[in-house]
């Protein structure tokens, strides 16, 4: 689930003055992820569909993706094996990867990362650590890092419009409501 919300961070919240960068894509977008977790890190996909401000996460495992609405804050975890989906509601006062509205940025300098052009910001984590994100002009996160680590980066970038299906969990799938977070 941590590997997911990574990817998810190219989704956070809205858009900020100049101060700050677009954190949500403004145009459909397909991206191909390399995130650093275990020891040889693994690649994940990401579309992010800017009409209805969906994303869906596919993991390494085929037949095992996220849907995300930002609208309606609800996430499905679905399964194409056993036809499964859990239901949950998106938790915090963020976007799902965090970043909230008003959020404190510094502007780093320019970049390139997947052969597009990127800004790198500092800003904090949703732990309060201090982490480096490049976005493009229009809101995709092409990487973030913590120091010199790699947390997550684009090997692929491909903008053009994407279909609405692949944002729906299929129908006749088996639905079951994640419990609620204790407090």
């Amino acid at each position: 689930m941590r590997r997911l919300a990574l990817a998810a961070l190219c989704a956070a919240g809205p858009a900020c003055a100049q101060d700050a960068p677009a954190t949500v894509p403004a145009r459909d977008v397909d991206v191909l992820y390399h995130a650093s977790a275990g020891p040889q890190g693994m690649d994940q996909r990401y579309r992010y569909r800017a009409a209805d401000q969906k994303v869906r996460v596919d993991t390494p495992s085929p037949g095992l993706y996220m849907i995300l609405d930002q609208r309606a804050r609800t996430v499905a975890m679905v399964s194409d094996g056993d036809r499964g989906v859990v239901d949950m509601k998106l938790q915090g006062g963020g976007g799902p990867g965090g970043f909230s509205p008003g959020q404190s940025f510094t502007r780093m300098g320019a970049d390139t990362v997947a052969g597009v052009a990127c800004t790198e910001w500092q800003t904090l984590d949703t732990r309060g650590q201090p982490v480096q994100a490049c976005f493009t002009a229009d809101g995709v996160l092409l990487r973030a890092r913590r120091g010199a680590a790699v947390l997550v980066q684009a090997r692929r970038v491909i903008y053009g419009p994407l279909d609405p299906a692949l944002f729906v969990v299929p129908p006749g799938y088996n639905h079951v409501a994640a419990p609620e977070p204790r407090r």
